[in-house]
C-alpha cells in the first residue's frame, strides 16, 4: 500500500462520505465499524469473499453496501463487476487499491461527528 495514494484519496473520501450524513450533520457510527472491519475480513477471508459479503443485497443491512460502494467509487470500480470477474481473486494491485480506499475512508470518517443509532 502506498501512503501517498492514500493521502490523495482522503479528500475524495470526505466528499463521498458526505452522502452518509444524517439531517443533523452526523454520520451513524455503524459505518465506522464496517470500515474498520473491512481490512481484517479481507485478510481472513479474501478480497472477493469480503466484497461479496459487503454488497449482499439479501442482507437487511444496507449500510454495509453503502460503505462498499463509496470505497469502490474512490477507485473507479464497480463492486458487482469486481465480484463477477474471476481474475480479481489474484489481482494484487486491485486488492491494494481497494484497501487504500478503505484506509482513506477510515481516516476521512474521523472528520465527522459520529452518533449511535
Amino acid at each position: 500500500m502506498n501512503k501517498k495514494k492514500i493521502d490523495l484519496l482522503i479528500p475524495d473520501a470526505i466528499k463521498a462520505l458526505e452522502e452518509l450524513r444524517e439531517k443533523d450533520g452526523s454520520i451513524n457510527k455503524v459505518y465506522q465499524g464496517y470500515l474498520a472491519s473491512f481490512g481484517p475480513t479481507v485478510i481472513s477471508s479474501g478480497i472477493v469473499k469480503t466484497v461479496t459479503f459487503y454488497i449482499d443485497e439479501s442482507s437487511s443491512n444496507k449500510k454495509r453496501k453503502d460503505v462498499t460502494n463509496i470505497m469502490f467509487s474512490l477507485i473507479g470500480e464497480n463492486p458487482k463487476e469486481f465480484v463477477q470477474n474471476k481474475e480479481n481473486s489474484t489481482n494484487y494491485a486491485l486488492k491494494n487499491k481497494i484497501l487504500e480506499a478503505n484506509i482513506a475512508c477510515k481516516l476521512a470518517i474521523r472528520t465527522f461527528e459520529l452518533k449511535e443509532e
